[in-house]
């Protein structure tokens, strides 16, 4: 198999993952009733079509996206909707499990703009647990040339398994989905990269090779090291490609989905079904029967740890997704989404409290683990200090949160803890100067429309007193009152001028600090202020033609 490269730093935690891997993929029994949040993506929540009383079958739109980035919502039974309110709808099952799917394609006729608009329709995310929507992420072609599309099999994270059993019993179909994505990105490569703890799965992709085309499909099989799942991660190892700091993958040409991801859009390619399941891990040692199952959207966390046995007097913490990077759920009347990856019931003893925090001894062990080659210690004073400029000087969005410096801390400081509360502020600082900069292009953008518009009075006033006072068969030489529209239309120009220019800096400025961020609104700004620009130039012009022919003799 084809020689890896290598990346910083790197842990190596206890993996825990044969619980979950040795039991078979099943169903999980349908719920008798669901609860879907309309925000289960990056992006604008999803806006309910549906009203309490609505009959629906599985697979049936319940929420549109809203705006760009944004993805559809659909229901993952059949039944009635109960409960509509801004954060979630809410349907009772009628156990019939009746289905509404959209029409089969065929994706090597199909045109692109078809293939875009089913992945739209079907609402099909990121399921690695970014939650990106696919379609979007697809037409990173119209900025970025893609050549190689890589499948993220690594999953190294502890306990996570959901990748490794979709692998094993559907590896045509997650290739298939990976050839949908390579022929709408134009990928010419397609590179698997998977640890070598998976040997199931892995003897499963080579068996299932064979039969791929056309674009050319190689696996490659890492060694098991904590985060090799990280995209830069994985690119650097597999690809020895550098994505640049504040960048994305494509930015190297590159880009990146993970095998369940890749499952549902060919099945909603191929099969029309829409997103409504998932394969989620189970496990963790308060749960009698660890593994993993298709579960359906919306289904409660509580029902489906009763399902697999949840001693509740072992139970010490719900963790949704991995020790390194989940988060313990507060309650568990919650509702499994499209990025719920895992659940790990844990005893007291499997996973303790960490113990109490300690001054940092500047040993440089966070340092040495860091797979981003970044200063954690650094980052850690900066961020307690709330020293945003020195965090961002030291490149604080470069890190992927993996928690691989908290893990060696032997202070058991909880350095994560401390960066993500960093990004919260700074961002939430990003959010405030950009609205501040709306408004004050706003008010801009009025204060030249009324100038323009007191100018366009005044010309026509000045026009009717011009019309008063000549005599029918003279020309009368305009008066030093005449010109007073034209000074006014003069400074309505300047000022939308001014308007243009700022509209342009502020968008130049927003797309270069964060490239992730929607600039929707600033493009809408900067278009105005340039339609209110021609206006300003138009009326201007067709002043100096008046004044011009009331001057001539």
């Amino acid at each position: 198999m084809p020689s890896a490269y290598d990346f910083p730093g790197g842990i190596y935690p206890p993996e825990r993952k044969q619980r979950s891997s040795q039991a078979t993929l099943i169903e999980a029994p349908l719920p008798s009733w669901v609860t879907l949040p309309l925000q289960q993506h990056s992006g604008q929540p999803a806006t309910p079509c549906v009203a309490r009383g609505d009959s629906v079958k599985v697979g049936s739109v319940i929420a549109n996206r809203e705006g760009m980035i944004s993805s559809n919502l659909h229901a993952s039974i059949s039944g009635t909707v109960t409960e509509v309110t801004t954060a979630q709808i809410t349907i009772e099952g009628d156990g019939l499990d009746e289905w509404f799917r959209l029409p089969s394609l065929d994706w090597r006729s199909a045109g692109r703009q078809e293939l875009l608009e089913r992945l739209n329709e079907s609402g099909i995310v990121g399921l690695g647990g970014a939650g990106f929507p696919s379609h979007i992420k697809a037409r990173v072609v119209e900025r970025h040339a893609i050549d190689t599309l890589v499948i993220n099999a690594a999953e190294c994270e502890p306990y996570i398994t959901a990748d490794d059993l979709t692998l094993r019993h559907y590896p045509g179909e997650v290739i298939e989905g990976a050839q949908i994505i390579a022929k709408l990105c134009d990928a010419q490569h397609i590179v698997i990269g998977i640890e070598d703890n998976k040997p199931e799965a892995i003897e499963a992709l080579q068996q299932a090779l064979a039969d791929s085309q056309p674009v050319p499909v190689e696996l490659t099989v890492i060694p098991t090291r904590y985060p090799s799942g990280g995209e830069r991660q994985l690119i650097k190892k597999l690809l020895d490609l550098n994505v640049p700091s504040g960048g994305l993958p494509a930015d190297v040409g590159v880009l990146c989905h993970n095998p369940g991801t890749l499952l549902a859009i060919r099945h909603a390619v191929r099969d029309g079904q829409p997103l409504v399941s998932r394969i989620v891990t189970l496990t963790g040692e308060a749960i009698a029967q660890p593994g993993n199952r298709w579960v359906r959207l919306g289904t409660s966390v509580m029902e489906l740890l009763e399902e697999a046995g949840v001693n509740h007097s072992a139970l010490n913490q719900v963790i949704q997704g991995g020790p390194m990077m989940g988060k313990s759920l507060l309650t568990l009347d919650t509702p499994v989404t499209k990025l719920t990856n895992c659940l790990i019931a844990a005893t007291l003893d499997e996973l303790p409290p960490p113990p109490a925090e300690a001054p940092c001894i500047r040993c440089g062990e966070c340092e040495n683990v860091c797979p981003v080659a970044l200063l954690p210690q650094q980052l850690h004073w900066y961020a307690r200090a709330q020293d945003d400029t020195k965090l961002e000087r030291y490149h604080l969005f470069d890190c992927i949160e993996c928690g691989a410096c908290s893990y060696v801390c032997p202070s058991h400081i909880p350095l994560v803890v401390d960066y993500r509360e960093a990004k919260s502020r700074i961002r939430l600082q990003r959010i405030e100067a950009t609205k501040a900069e709306h408004a004050k292009h706003r008010f801009e953008f009025r204060q030249a429309r009324l100038a323009r518009e007191e100018a366009e009075k005044q010309a026509r006033k000045q026009a009717r007193q011009a019309q008063q006072r000549r005599p029918s068969n003279t020309v009368t030489p305009s008066t030093s009152s005449d010109k007073v529209d034209l000074r006014g239309l003069r400074i309505a120009h300047a000022a939308a001028k001014a308007s243009v220019k700022k509209a342009e800096k502020t968008l130049a400025r927003v797309a270069q600090e964060d490239p992730k961020q929607s600039l929707d609104d600033l493009e809408m700004q900067l278009a105005t202020a340039q339609e209110n620009l021609k206006a300003a130039e138009l009326q201007l012009a067709q002043a100096r033609e008046e004044q011009s022919s009331e001057e001539s003799p």
